[in-house]
């Protein structure tokens, strides 16, 4: 059986808040990760719980990943 193609496809998960978060600042709703091209990237996203007339519901940033040393 072939491997799974995953390629242009993503999956994100709740974020949890994090030792460190500072106070008042907006962090992402839910993080995750995508592979555009076979390429991996992180993703974050953002729920507009308070969207007016032509805003988004939500948003998001796409990232290259960041290499630990």
């Amino acid at each position: 059986m072939p491997d799974k193609d995953y390629n242009n496809t993503g999956a994100f998960w709740k974020r949890k808040p994090k030792e460190g978060d500072e106070a008042g600042k907006k962090y992402p709703n839910y993080e995750g990760k995508m592979t555009v091209d076979g390429k991996l990237k992180y993703v974050a996203l953002w729920v507009n719980t308070e969207a007016k007339e032509n805003q988004p519901d939500m948003s998001f940033r796409i990232n290259e990943p960041v290499k630990k040393e």
